[in-house]
């Protein structure tokens, strides 16, 4: 095991996998206002839930043994798709084939608004959809933050998997947070395909004799009785062993959208989340009466609805990228948003991504704009700049898991 562990450290060090000064999985070092410098974790005092995190990594590198599941929570960046679809993929690709499946998925176009790169969901029959970012609606919703709702006798949805993915996210599991109301409802999937299902309260899993890249999803209503059926997301899975990465964002969601979702804790708890990263901010801090204290205090109550989910899960705060107001006015909230993470990372035990410091600070936005890796609006990035931000989230866990690999190394020395 040792050995293996030396191994992993010369190539993390000669730069074939990344390079901190050096060669970067992107090519981050080509923009020099990029601090490649500062592209680090921070973690204060002894991070325990960090620690188990490593450790589960560590036996699934060397031994390729385990399952790690990450949850990945915000707004409009990570409903894209892109810039955690490319943290997904570098993980999954980490140390040859850790693809153990595609994680959380819903059928975005019933609420009218874009879905992730790497699948497609089409649907039949009369649906209503509702986001957590839409105050006036008064909804049940779940982790995904959104919610897609029927009455009629019978709707399908069937998902579609995009031939151009760099990985097979073909599965041969899948789960639904569902709910019905007034009146019962059948959930199915070709029998043909079907080697068994479980089905709990809220909760159904299908387990097929095959991995396959489509799969029509059945919800029929058992009697004439005027009734509802809500699905409020799924995930899929491929292998017992390696990463599944759930990516979670709703579009100009913030802190207190999810504080909305009743059902948070219960369906977060279901996915049994390892590492929870939570990039929510940019929305909350979009504007000039932005309160640090109300956005720590609002913060705070999301962590403990995780903590009560998931106790032992690694959590990492990354900070709001750098933006503009109104495409107009500098927007710098950035440096309190900054401020509050660290305080909520040394307060809650958590770890800390600073993005905004890495991409260059104060302004840094219009140089990305300038080099094509930020649109217009200076808010949102271009694919490569959310690839590009990808790598560099990506390059600071590896880096971050090298510390603890040499930490473990120094005290095997110690008492040797």
């Amino acid at each position: 095991m040792r050995v293996v562990l030396i191994a992993l450290l010369v190539v993390f060090q000669t730069g074939i996998i990344f390079s901190q000064n050096e060669s970067y999985l992107y090519q981050t070092n080509k923009y020099n206002f990029i601090r490649n410098d500062l592209n680090e974790l921070h973690h204060f005092g002894e991070d325990v839930y960090s620690e188990k995190f490593h450790k589960k990594l560590e036996r699934l590198i060397n031994e390729g043994d385990g399952r790690i599941n990450v949850v990945h929570i915000g707004g409009s960046h990570i409903q894209a798709g892109t810039f955690s679809g490319q943290i997904r993929t570098r993980l999954q690709q980490l140390n040859g084939e850790m693809n153990a499946g595609w994680g959380f998925m819903f059928p975005y176009p019933i609420s009218r608004t874009n879905s992730p790169f790497g699948y497609y969901i089409r649907y039949n029959g009369s649906w209503q959809s509702c986001r957590n970012v839409e105050k006036r609606k008064n909804c049940l919703l779940g982790v995904g933050g959104i919610s897609a709702t029927t009455k009629s006798h019978k709707a399908e949805l069937t998902i579609l998997l995009e031939d151009e993915n760099k990985l097979d996210y073909r599965f041969n599991k899948i789960s639904l947070f569902y709910d019905s109301e007034g009146a019962e409802y059948s959930v199915s999937v070709d029998d043909s395909l079907l080697k068994s299902s479980e089905k709990n309260d809220g909760f159904i899993e299908f387990e097929l004799n095959s991995h396959v890249d489509s799969l029509k999803i059945t919800i029929q209503k058992k009697t004439n009785v005027e009734g509802s059926f809500s699905l409020y997301g799924m995930t899929t899975e491929s292998a017992p062993n390696g990463f599944v990465y759930n990516s979670i964002g709703v579009n100009g969601a913030h802190v207190p959208a999810f504080l909305r979702c009743q059902l948070f804790e219960e369906q977060l708890a279901r996915l049994k989340p390892d590492l929870v990263i939570l990039g929510l901010g940019i929305n909350d801090a979009y504007g000039r009466r932005f309160s640090q204290k109300q956005f720590e205090g609002n913060y705070g109550e999301l962590v403990k609805k995780i903590r009560i989910a998931a106790p032992e899960t690694a959590i990492i705060f990354t900070t709001n990228n750098d933006s503009y107001l109104y495409r107009r006015y500098v927007n710098k909230n950035g440096e309190k948003v900054k401020e509050s993470m660290f305080n909520l990372a040394q307060k809650h035990k958590a770890g800390v991504w600073d993005m905004y410091s890495v991409m260059g600070g104060l302004n840094s936005i219009v140089l990305w704009e300038k080099n094509n890796l930020a649109q217009r609006d200076k808010i949102h990035f271009t694919r490569e700049g959310y690839l590009l931000l990808g790598d560099l989230f990506f390059t600071a866990l590896l880096q971050n898991f090298e510390n603890h690999l040499n930490k473990n190394n120094e005290l095997t020395e110690l008492i040797n």
